[in-house]
């Protein structure tokens, strides 16, 4: 196509839009020519208006997201050791308590075994100690006190014999020793009897005792943890490993979840939050199944909003029988903000908007007058009015495009057939 085949057709076209806008602007001024020509022969505007009423006004919250186990767990090993049997596969029910894998058990047998003689020992040498340790201290005093005698008479018979020179000074000197060593022994053996030190001989064999049955409870624990339990009520989701198989305490062996019952998590916003409280029933469904409702009800609610997205979020707890909700799944949870069964409402056509300010043309002895009103809430046909009407004025419906404040207006016969 040429240029000015071109420049042509840009010309055609705007001649026809020119042409629809003179067209429409010509049929805008002899609408408003009737009306004030209607005005002018003294024909008021022709409207129809709806009673203000009171009725049920719910405002609900409705939020998406996925179905999760209420509690998972990924079950290991205490203990290294062999896989000796796994009881459960995936898809399996068990119960908390259950045992679901036994590891090899006869190196921590034999242990436990060595542990329990080792523990029995002490206990007798404990026992051979206590009964033994006070009688041999008495023993010793006596012997003590014994060979103190026996030393003092030697002396008194060495001064004698010595003061008629019939022994020398220095035997006289050897039985004034054998004295003083006597006398330490006894004196030794009493302060043994006053500071009772055979008891620290007792706590030294019970503290051995101890330390053995410290021994044989470790080993005992470390048997026990061959036994691996289930430890609550859920369902097997994964099992990792097979008999035979070595495994330690970062080994993973199964997977399992509680689904009794499962939960949602979504993310309300401020002026939600402020509205929903613990506890508090909801309903959800799962796109598995459409045409049934499960009654959930809010079991956390974090109070902190994050500040970038302004929600926060909480947990909805949903009983689970037969295990029928799997995670995964998708759901839609709706729960009940506020309800009023005595809201004032209009019918949605009432309600005119401009700039953000709301309004509604008022009938009263045949006059109309504008009316700013705080809205709620819409549902279906008609809006909930908080502030700016009462139930039984009447509102406009249809021909507010040429009403003014304070006009007289004509009822059309629809409207005068409800009034």
């Amino acid at each position: 196509m040429s240029r000015m085949k071109k420049t042509i057709l840009v010309l055609v076209i705007l001649g026809i839009a020119a042409l629809g806008a003179v067209r429409a602007a010509q049929v805008i001024s002899n609408r408003k020519s009737v009306e004030s020509n209607r005005q002018a022969m003294g024909q008021a505007p022709l409207i129809e208006v709806a009673p203000v009423t009171q009725g049920l006004i719910e405002e609900k919250m409705l939020r998406t997201g996925d179905i999760a186990p209420y509690a998972q767990v990924t079950i290991y090993s205490k203990v290294q050791g062999w896989v000796e049997k796994i009881n459960v596969r995936e898809g399996d029910r068990v119960k908390a308590g259950q045992v679901l894998v036994t590891l090899d058990a006869r190196e921590a047998e034999a242990t436990v075994a060595q542990s329990k003689a080792s523990l029995e020992a002490a206990i007798a040498r404990w026992k051979q100690v206590k009964a033994t340790s006070e009688e041999t201290i008495q023993s010793q005093i006596q012997q003590a006190k014994a060979n103190l005698d026996l030393a003092e008479a030697d002396l008194n018979r060495a001064r004698e014999l010595h003061e008629k020179n019939f022994i020398s000074r220095q035997q006289l000197d050897e039985a004034r020793t054998k004295f003083s060593v006597a006398k330490a022994a006894y004196d030794l053996a009493l302060n043994n009897v006053r500071q009772k030190t055979w008891e620290n001989d007792i706590a030294l064999a019970q503290a051995q005792v101890q330390q053995a049955k410290a021994t044989l409870d470790l080993n005992q624990a470390q048997l026990a943890n061959l036994i691996i339990l289930a430890p609550m009520n859920g369902k097997i989701t994964k099992r990792y490993v097979d008999p035979g198989i070595m495994v330690k305490d970062t080994t993973p062996i199964l997977t399992m979840m509680d689904l009794d019952e499962v939960k949602m998590v979504v993310n309300v916003i401020e002026k939600e939050l402020v509205r929903l409280q613990k506890g508090q029933e909801v309903k959800v469904t799962v796109t598995a199944f459409p045409d049934r409702i499960f009654q959930g009800r809010i079991a956390i609610i974090n109070p902190a909003l994050e500040l970038q997205s302004r929600t926060a979020e909480i947990q909805i707890s949903i009983p689970n029988p037969g295990y029928i909700l799997n995670p995964g799944m998708f759901g839609r949870v709706e729960a009940l903000l506020r309800s009023d069964p005595k809201a004032t409402l209009i019918p949605i056509q009432a309600l005119i908007t401009d700039e953000d300010k709301n309004f509604v043309y008022a009938l009263k002895d045949g006059k109309v007058y504008r009316r700013a009103v705080q809205k709620g809430i819409s549902k279906d046909t008609v809006v909930e009015i908080i502030r700016g009407l009462n139930p039984g004025e009447q509102v406009v419906t249809a021909g507010q495009e040429f009403l003014r404040d304070g006009i007289p207006v004509r009822l059309a016969a629809k409207s005068e057939k409800t009034r």
